[in-house]
């Protein structure tokens, strides 16, 4: 278990450290656009695209983030009323339901990804793989997060609770 939540730190540090360095570049874009379009009456074809697909890989790597820091929206009011182990098992029941959707969306993101290769974007002229490989990727991050919070919890038998601050 121990190999497993060293590997979700890293997976999680280099998805961090991907979506800030996206984030960063969007910004550059879009301002260097704004500033071309209304100081120079002039604009690149290209930005907005590449912000666009920027920013979907952004959302499914920070949703490994959330996945790990268990930041997910989930009613949660009444969870004081239950025994902790009680909540472990309820939590492995919600985590294994949910891994199970994330298979299906690496699945079936990887098939629209294969299916995306051979056509290209509009202003880029890159494959539409790569902005579809956001999904398959970003799906495997949240699925590698989930089992290592679902193994933690197990093998501690308690509910670890996240503070917002640790999160950030």
């Amino acid at each position: 278990m121990g190999v497993v939540l060293v590997i979700a730190k890293w997976l999680a540090f280099a998805a961090s450290l991907l979506a800030r360095l996206m984030l960063i570049a969007v910004v550059a874009m879009l301002v260097v656009q704004v500033i071309l379009r209304f100081v120079f009456t002039y604009s690149l074809p290209w930005p907005e695209e590449a912000s666009r697909y920027l920013m979907i890989w952004i959302v499914m790597l920070a949703g490994s983030l959330l996945v790990r820091d268990d930041q997910l929206v989930r009613v949660d009011f009444l969870d004081h009323l239950w025994p902790e182990p009680w909540l472990v098992w309820r939590n492995a029941v919600f985590r294994v339901l949910l891994a199970a959707m994330l298979c299906v969306l690496v699945w079936q993101g990887w098939d629209q990804a294969a299916f995306a290769i051979r056509r290209t974007t509009t202003a880029l002229q890159i494959s539409w793989f790569w902005p579809y490989l956001a999904i398959p990727v970003g799906g495997g991050l949240m699925l590698v997060q989930m089992l290592a919070r679902l193994l933690e919890e197990l093998a501690t038998g308690k509910v670890k609770k996240t503070d917002i601050s640790e999160a950030l």
